[in-house]
């Protein structure tokens, strides 16, 4: 049997879809002793993102820090790691810097969306240093 994965990273958004990628890389730790790394990539320069579900501030955002901790309050033991960039590549090349064994991600933009912003999960699973684990988002078919 092959060995546990010693570093796992999950890909991390506010939404139903980032929260199945958390529940996901969970389990998969839970079959060894490996690392568990949550990712969040932002604008550069951001300070704080729009959009995340715990809206603290009553205007639809949240401090990105307050808001990474909270999400490593739900995975004990993990660690958070916020970036700034081009989602994809940001992922990537900080992956090679990390010795990731396996990224998580969700796949759960529009075919519009994907259309014109391209698609975060295809980039990942051509380009990552490591294999990649695509999870459904919740109500997704396929």
């Amino acid at each position: 049997m092959a060995d546990a994965y010693a570093h796992i990273a999950c890909c991390l958004d506010a939404s139903p879809a980032g929260d199945a990628a958390l529940a996901a890389a969970i389990r998969m730790r839970s079959l060894g002793a490996g690392g568990l790394t949550l990712l969040h990539v932002m604008e550069p320069g951001a300070e704080v993102y729009t959009g995340y579900a715990g809206d603290t501030r009553g205007d639809g955002s949240l401090d990105a820090r307050s808001w990474m901790r909270e999400m490593v309050a739900l995975a004990p033991g993990s660690e958070g790691v916020l970036l700034e960039g081009h989602p994809p590549a940001a992922v990537e090349e900080w992956a090679r810097g990390a010795g990731v064994d396996l990224l998580v991600a969700v796949r759960h933009r529009g075919r519009l969306e994907h259309l014109m912003l391209g698609s975060f999960a295809q980039h990942l699973a051509y380009h990552a240093p490591c294999p990649v684990l695509l999870v459904h988002p919740p109500g997704a078919s396929g």
